[in-house]
């Protein structure tokens, strides 16, 4: 493909039937909810609950047009997640994680983007944030040694991105791309929630990554990465941390709506072992309606949030630093209400909604879980926010 060809706009995108694109979603979440104690027990998402993901062509979403992808304006993809999460916070966590890989797949070059994407529109790649592997620069590329956790989906997937420290007197933060052949998973996932994940270890040793399938941080942050500058979609432009942690919010966000409904079917039909019906009991009238005030703030704020990330899409100025550092305090801040609204809703559902069967249980505890991720440390996001307000510089490496 010449640069040529490169710069040309991008043709067929799909616009975004919104009403559409939710009720698949849905369904995929009603699979999920039947699928919810199979994955658990797996500790990767059941086959049904896969073929359902790949049936409603999800993945390929965010996969840009002229690789066959639909090239969906980002604004849907929050909500469609949020749908598939009521049914199952986990599985819908792989969903939205392996969907944001695929825009990722395109900030790399047209060749490398090709080759991601030659048998198929779409691929699968686990992905993560911590550089805890060194590359180092050898002739055309990297050599590239490391052991990575949170390897979200990897079991489904046929490429891995990670990050990693560049050697030499200038260090930088690399985002590289390489097969899956080159890695050694380690079965570690042996958690009390998030279990369908199957976020499992990553080893690589001395495997060399061409210079086209790396790309730098601060490339990516600058807007200044080769599939960026090769597509004319401002889609591919957006922050990359914030659209994942919007992504990853609106698991939490789904998961609490989902926990809000439990709670009343609960009410609705439990027996005081004293007499009485709870639903009758104003505690628990109380309980309940403080729960759905608090998951309403949730969603209000992810409401905005999700506008706020996609300004660019419809006109909109980029954020700059200091309101990525606030999307992603608000972020935090979300999750922190959702898990709220799982507190009130178990210690007012009883201890029937302890068993493993009851799906309340295993909401709550997927919240907690998945609140524990670095994209939602309440007092890190919290120290950063606020030194953003006061002008306080933060520490250098800091990731804005």
């Amino acid at each position: 493909m010449t640069p040529q060809q490169a710069s040309e706009p991008s043709t067929n995108r799909e616009s975004s039937n919104q009403e559409a694109l939710l009720s698949t979603a849905s369904k995929v979440g009603n699979v999920f909810a039947a699928e919810a104690t199979a994955g658990e027990t797996l500790r990767r998402l059941s086959p049904p609950a896969w073929d359902a993901i790949i049936e409603s062509e999800f993945f390929t979403s965010l996969v840009p047009a002229r690789f066959g992808g639909r090239e969906l304006d980002f604004d849907v993809i929050p909500h469609m997640v949020r749908e598939m999460a009521k049914g199952d916070v986990a599985s819908a966590w792989v969903a939205a994680f392996l969907n944001h890989h695929n825009w990722q797949f395109g900030l790399f070059d047209l060749e490398t983007q090709a080759e991601v994407w030659a048998d198929r529109n779409y691929a699968l790649a686990p992905a993560t944030l911590a550089p805890t592997g060194q590359a180092t620069k050898v002739k055309g590329g990297w050599e590239l040694s490391g052991r990575w956790q949170w390897g979200t989906g990897v079991m489904h997937s046929e490429w891995a991105l990670l990050t990693a420290v560049s050697d030499g007197s200038s260090p930088e933060l690399l985002l590289v791309l390489l097969p899956l052949s080159d890695v050694e998973v380690f079965d570690v996932w042996h958690t009390d929630g998030m279990r369908a994940t199957g976020s499992n270890d990553m080893l690589v040793a001395n495997a060399f990554v061409p210079d086209r399938r790396a790309v730098t941080h601060r490339q990516i942050s600058k807007r200044e990465a080769p599939g960026q500058l090769a597509n004319d979609n401002p889609l591919y432009r957006l922050d990359m941390l914030n659209l994942l942690s919007v992504d990853a919010t609106a698991t939490a966000v789904g998961g609490g709506e989902r926990m809000v409904e439990l709670f009343q079917e609960v009410l609705e039909g439990r027996t005081l072992m004293f007499g009485g019906k709870q639903r009758e009991a104003s505690a628990s009238q109380i309980r309940l309606a403080r729960a759905a005030s608090i998951m309403r703030s949730a969603r209000l704020m992810f409401d905005v949030l999700v506008e706020d990330l996609c300004a660019p899409l419809h006109g909109g100025s980029f954020p700059d630093p200091a309101t990525r550092v606030r999307m992603r305090m608000d972020c935090a801040h979300i999750v922190d209400l959702v898990k709220q609204v799982g507190n009130l809703a178990a210690d007012g559902a009883g201890a029937s909604s302890h068993f493993l069967d009851a799906p309340l249980q295993r909401f709550r505890r997927d919240i907690g879980t998945l609140s524990g991720h670095v994209l939602f440390d309440y007092d890190r996001a919290g120290e950063l926010h606020g030194q953003m307000m006061l002008g306080v510089k933060p520490p250098a490496g800091t990731l804005i």
